[in-house]
């Protein structure tokens, strides 16, 4: 690119590593910026900063100037690779970072806008260089410094970097506030459907109201036996993780379990049978329930627990889904559990909670087609609106594989 110079990071950036919590006097109060303030979009979340008490002679060396980046050097995740860069942009108050990130401050700041840099930096992670630089220790991510340092920044002089960040800027507030739509859109279409079936479910004239016990039963699973668990095979085993938080049948992929051992006949499910989640192996998981979506497939395991309707009761299971997953119902199941930090319910607790329910099979259905017909619709719009977050991150990466490139 005409005009514009090369030069490795190492070489235009001092680094700085992040700050552990001390405790020799004399100790000053800061705010100490943490990988829980970096955003996905390269952007500092200071809503909750910590504040903590430090060593003053090392907080002296560590403390944040305006135009300081921040690197998160460990942490990530499965779907979230370390390598995040956030610039500090703050002129008052007494600031320093963590022992997972680093500081990257400018050597020399007539040569190289730190605002330009940060975008840069933002560049590389987006577009998945910095996987490539992480290694795992203890279920930790942690960012190869030297490989970091390494990566080669090319940049024009200063005028023009300046023109790049302020397009950048303006382009990248433009995005923000349509994901902003995209996202409450999002949320309004899950949320109409949600409080439609609240509404619906909870009683309409000519319903009748009773608790689960006087209606169904709440069958406890098999412990099926460790030592039969595979990854692949014709049966799979159902978990409380098979389980969407919102209710439904959630595919695991790669994470699916397979039984290959003998099967008591009983736990072999039809179907349509109606399931409940009776552990919270995740937050929001207790008394979610699932319609089986195939017979002969899905084994019955512990700590689900299968419904079924007692003898002479109208029963449609895909009526009874929904009351299930009703606000009130799932809010009082998880209030009677039991257990800190793994809630536990069962058949008992479960039959305890009222639902209201109409007394023909014909209106079961009928309200249950309903409720689907909706959820489809809902999910129609969800959909958009997910498609439109996808194409408005493809078009930021755009933006900055444009600038970086010199074709901005």
């Amino acid at each position: 690119m005409a005009g514009w110079q090369s030069k490795s990071l190492g070489d235009i950036a001092q680094f700085i590593n992040g700050l552990w919590k001390g405790e020799e006097p004399p100790l000053v109060h800061i705010g100490v910026i943490r990988n829980t303030n970096f955003t996905k979009d390269g952007t500092l979340d200071d809503t909750d900063i910590a504040y903590l008490d430090v060593e003053a002679k090392k907080f002296q060396k560590r403390r944040l100037q305006f135009g300081d980046l921040i690197l998160e050097k460990s942490g990530g995740g499965p779907k979230q690779p370390v390598g995040r860069v956030v610039l500090f942009d703050k002129t008052e108050g007494d600031f320093s970072f963590s022992n997972f990130t680093a500081a990257i401050r400018v050597v020399d700041q007539s040569e190289l806008d730190p605002k330009f840099l940060h975008k840069y930096l933002h560049w590389v992670y987006v577009s998945g260089r910095t996987e490539a630089m992480q290694s795992h220790s203890t279920g930790i991510r942690n960012l190869n410094g030297d490989a970091y340092k390494a990566i080669e920044v090319a940049f024009p002089a200063l005028p023009e970097q300046r023109r790049i960040v302020a397009i950048l800027d303006e382009a990248f507030e433009g995005i923000a506030t349509a994901k902003a739509n995209a996202e409450r859109n999002l949320h309004n279409a899950h949320e109409a459907f949600f409080s439609h079936r609240d509404e619906l479910m909870s009683g309409q004239v000519g319903w009748l109201e009773a608790p689960l016990a006087n209606l169904c039963d709440v069958k406890h699973g098999y412990a099926f036996e460790g030592e039969f668990f595979a990854q692949e095979g014709q049966y799979v085993l159902l978990t409380p993780g098979s389980f969407y938080e919102s209710g439904g049948y959630r595919e695991r992929g790669s994470k699916t379990k397979y039984f290959i051992g003998p099967i008591p006949s009983d736990y072999i499910l039809d179907e349509n049978a109606l399931l409940v989640a009776m552990t919270e192996q995740a937050a929001g998981l207790l008394g979610s329930p699932l319609l089986v979506p195939e017979a002969n497939r899905f084994l019955h395991n512990q700590r689900l627990g299968l419904v079924k309707a007692k003898p002479g009761v109208p029963w449609v299971n895909e009526f009874f889904f929904h009351a299930f997953n009703v606000a009130r119902v799932r809010q009082e199941i998880h209030a009677s559990a039991s257990g800190v930090k793994v809630r536990h319910t069962s058949p008992g607790k479960i039959g305890a909670v009222r639902v209201a329910y109409p007394n023909s099979l014909e209106e079961q259905r009928l309200v249950a087609s309903r409720l689907f017909s909706l959820s489809q619709e809902c999910e129609r719009l969800a959909n958009i609106q997910n498609r439109k977050l996808i194409a408005l991150d493809e078009l930021k990466k755009s933006l900055l594989h444009q600038a970086f490139t010199g074709q901005l």
